[in-house]
């Protein structure tokens, strides 16, 4: 491989939504292509139709283009070593299929489902590995041609090697040796004529000139049978790179039982692209030092499989909005509002994403203290509601689910009916009422520092009511970042309300 420019692949199946797994091994491929100038393909491999859907393999084609993963060929983008979809390369594999025949390195066998499934049984009930027997190996040349004559159904099966071993040279694990007397003669060509996954991997990678093949660590038991068809067809083989699976808490691989593994999943909670990735990067690689947040192109500049950490990687779905967040902080403020809008559309907060230049101004200051604490973009909206809901109710001691919090919501709750606490929300309406509509954030501030000198009270005595009767709520954003995003009219309004509420 030394020399020739750098192919790599990802090749999922289209059966269902496309897979975290897919990205993460995506973005391997991905980082490696780019870091050494090399290119990125996307493969289709839809061989078994009765699970094929063309939702699904567009699905597959939107998640890489959000993600960033450009692939340089690809069944909707083209490329020289087309098609790029194993539906519409059928013919090459049966050609192939019987190459390794001719050259006795394959052979047809006509064993009917029947007797194998009693082969199995009778392995079974002696405890031995259930297994191919190699009962049509040795056919010779007349029976083979005269059941072919006959029409007798057949599959292709490799002809491995009866003694010795086969020789994994993992780049990331060293040798793995795997002993050829227990390994199958595996099917090549189905008698349906649809190749296997083997076959069709192999000649499809061979064709498609890929050099390293990155992929999941679950796919080392089957390497044995590529390498010794590359051997087969004497072909080079490509470097192996088996990635350290995603697993659960529990260390098992990650399934829908215990964690989210549609991609689809984290499009629409409001992850934002850099954080998905940045994340599934430290499933198995280290950036270097203490450093765990990095866009993808720091982490492209500075890749290297030495970095690879071999240990079932937990995905942790509290890291990932750890992670998230920083890159929400990090977004430009803007890009982050309009990537925001679509949910506090769907929150009910405006009717369409045709906001005025004043409500997107408004908006994005929400989104920038939100973004402080909030974890997806679906987050934002849920924690803007002090923002938006005029009509509150009042916190009830008896529902906090601690004594810390039913404490505080009890102080928020008498600080209304103090004497202090009722001179000061009359005050505050008094000197809001005095205000245009429009009311800076410096002006409100001003107020509040007004009304804590007028009354010789602390932030506490003073602010702490007007809290109650503006919010309902004992903590959350600044008090006069909240009334400069309301406004003069929706600021009285709710102190009105909440008073003639409470009979205050």
């Amino acid at each position: 491989m030394e020399g020739k420019r750098v192919r790599v692949r990802i090749a999922p199946s289209p059966t269902g939504d496309p897979h975290v797994g897919t990205a993460y091994i995506g973005l391997f491929n991905y980082a490696f292509a780019k870091k050494n100038n090399g290119d990125f393909l996307l493969r289709i491999e839809d061989t078994d139709r009765t699970r094929f859907s063309a939702d699904s393999e567009q699905q597959i084609f939107d998640a890489m283009h959000w993600l960033g993963l450009n692939y340089d060929e690809g069944p909707d983008v083209g490329g020289a070593k087309g098609p790029y979809r194993q539906s519409e390369r059928f013919h090459i594999y049966k050609e192939y299929a019987e190459k390794l025949v001719e050259k006795g390195e394959a052979y047809y066998c006509f064993c009917t489902p029947e007797r194998l499934s009693k082969l199995r049984e009778r392995q079974i009930a002696m405890k031995q590995a259930p297994g191919y027997d190699r009962h049509c190996r040795n056919l010779t040349d007349e029976e083979v041609k005269q059941k072919l004559a006959e029409g007798v159904s057949y599959v292709i099966r490799l002809k491995m090697p009866y003694e010795g071993d086969t020789v994994v040279h993992d780049e990331l694990r060293g040798d793995i040796v795997f002993e050829n007397s227990k390994i199958d003669d595996q099917v090549l060509l189905k008698s349906d004529g649809f190749p296997t996954y083997h076959l069709a991997n192999i000649v499809d990678d061979y064709l498609m000139e890929i050099t390293h093949v990155i992929r999941a660590e679950e796919w080392i038991a089957s390497t044995p049978k590529h390498i010794q068809l590359y051997k087969a067809f004497g072909w080079e083989e490509p470097k192996w790179y088996h990635m350290p699976l995603l697993r659960n808490a529990d260390k098992s691989k990650i399934s829908k039982r215990k964690n989210p593994v549609s991609l689809n999943y984290y499009v629409e909670e409001g992850y934002l692209k850099e954080g998905l990735l940045n994340f599934l990067a430290l499933m198995g690689w280290s950036f270097g030092g203490d450093k765990e947040i990095f866009s993808l192109e720091e982490m492209i500049e500075n890749f290297s499989f030495d970095r690879i950490s071999l240990g079932g990687p937990v995905f942790d779905l509290v890291k990932l909005g750890w992670v998230n967040n920083q890159h929400m902080k990090l977004k430009d403020l803007k890009e982050l509002t309009k990537l925001a809008l679509p949910y506090f559309v769907k929150a009910g907060y405006y009717e369409n994403e045709d906001l005025s230049d004043e409500e997107f101004t408004k908006l994005m200051r929400i989104v920038e203290i939100g973004r402080e604490s909030a974890q997806t973009l679906k987050e934002l909206p849920e924690k803007s509601v002090i923002y938006y809901e005029d009509d509150f109710e009042l916190p009830n001691s008896e529902e906090a689910e601690n004594k810390k919090e039913r404490k505080s919501i009890e102080k928020l709750r008498s600080s209304m009916e103090t004497e202090i606490g009722k001179k000061a929300i009359d005050l505050f309406v008094n000197k809001i009422s005095m205000l245009n509509e429009k009311i800076s954030e410096e002006e409100a501030i001003k107020i509040l520092n007004e009304l804590q000198e007028e009354l010789g009270e602390g932030p506490a005595a003073v602010l702490m009511p007007i809290r109650a009767v503006l919010t309902g709520k004992a903590r959350g954003a600044d008090l006069y970042t909240v009334i400069g995003i309301i406004g003069k009219e929706r600021t009285l309004g709710r102190v009105k309300k909440t008073k003639e509420k409470y009979n205050l």
